[in-house]
């Protein structure tokens, strides 16, 4: 057995449930380790496809900038827009990935507020494709999918 985060998690959560549980008289208990087994299970799932939610996120993010960019009529805001949609992740590590979609997600607010302010027609559908952006995003994350 290969000691991965993700694997010492799981047997945690097993030895819980299926050993711990069992032994547990007092319905308190029993309910508190069954709330901890099912943390340690969403943060096994969720450490498990972390990366992948991450990078998505960024590829949906850059596709949405490289659309914004035809409609924006401030060329810093385009500019901006221009270089996060050529830029590609280049660092994998959690941490760096973390500060890519801390960058993308404060250039989204940017350009929300802007396409916001505008109100014409076009402004208005890249308002709705950036609420679906973020929907996407949010199931994504959802534990249960």
């Amino acid at each position: 057995m290969k000691l991965r985060r993700t694997t010492i998690l799981q047997v945690i959560e097993t030895k819980l449930t299926r050993d711990i549980m069992p032994l547990l008289s007092d319905d308190f208990a029993h309910n508190d380790l069954r709330m901890a087994a099912s943390l340690l299970a969403i943060d096994r799932m969720e450490r498990e496809n972390a990366v992948a939610l991450q990078v998505e996120e960024h590829e949906r993010l850059r596709a949405l900038f490289a659309d914004a960019a035809a409609i924006v009529d401030d060329a810093a805001l385009r500019e901006r827009l221009q270089a996060a949609a050529s830029g590609r992740t280049a660092n994998f590590r959690l941490s760096a990935l973390e500060a890519e979609t801390g960058a993308l997600r404060g250039l989204l607010v940017a350009l929300h507020e802007h396409v916001e302010a505008r109100g014409d027609p076009a402004s208005r559908e890249m308002d709705q494709a950036i609420w679906r952006a973020i929907r996407d995003t949010e199931r994504s994350r959802n534990p249960a999918s």
